[in-house]
């Protein structure tokens, strides 16, 4: 009777397995998705926005504490990058600048400016859309930030690109949108 019951119980783990993973790319997919629609917003912006969003997420919950987009040209500030402007806002909103129980969702790879604030402000996980080298074929700066991420990783912080259509969806904006004209 053992090998049944292991059986049921290894189909049991692997269903579960599955459930699990789904219900992980659900998540990402409605966090990514809300990113990629602040990316257009900057976009579609008289201010000649740049097409990146980010969304600042409670840990276990559903509650989204901020969404921003990139504001680099409406505010004439070359750091006012969507996570940068997302964690400004999450901090003053949560009045506190450790946000360690949060996680953010970026349309794009962060920069190394973004990285090291993340890291700075102890957000426990990063999930972004498309990867940089998606951003640097559209005409933005494409700077792999493989040593940020090893870094972080290495000191706890999870980061990963999401999968499947967030991951489609988040590399459309950058495709569509292209980078805009310099003033």
């Amino acid at each position: 009777m053992k090998a049944p019951q292991q059986g049921l119980f290894l189909i049991l783990r692997l269903w579960d397995s599955a459930f699990s993973a789904a219900a992980v790319q659900d998540r990402d997919y409605k966090f990514i998705a809300r990113a990629v629609d602040e990316a257009y917003r900057a976009a579609e912006c008289n201010d000649g926005g740049y097409p990146f969003g980010a969304v600042i997420v409670r840990g276990g919950d559903e509650e989204v504490v901020v969404s921003s987009r990139n504001l680099v040209r409406r505010d004439t500030d070359p750091s006012a990058h969507a996570e940068v402007t997302a964690i400004r806002e999450a901090c003053k909103k949560l009045g506190r600048i450790n946000l360690s129980d949060c996680e953010i969702y970026s349309s794009c790879e962060p920069c190394p400016m973004c990285f090291a604030l993340i890291g700075l402000s102890k957000i426990k996980k990063l999930v972004y859309g498309a990867k940089s080298e998606v951003a640097a074929a559209n005409g933005f700066n494409g700077i792999a930030p493989d040593v940020f991420v090893e870094y972080y990783q290495k000191s706890g912080v999870e980061i990963r690109q999401a999968e499947g259509d967030a991951a489609r969806i988040a590399e459309e904006v950058l495709v569509k949108t292209g980078k805009p004209r310099t003033k």
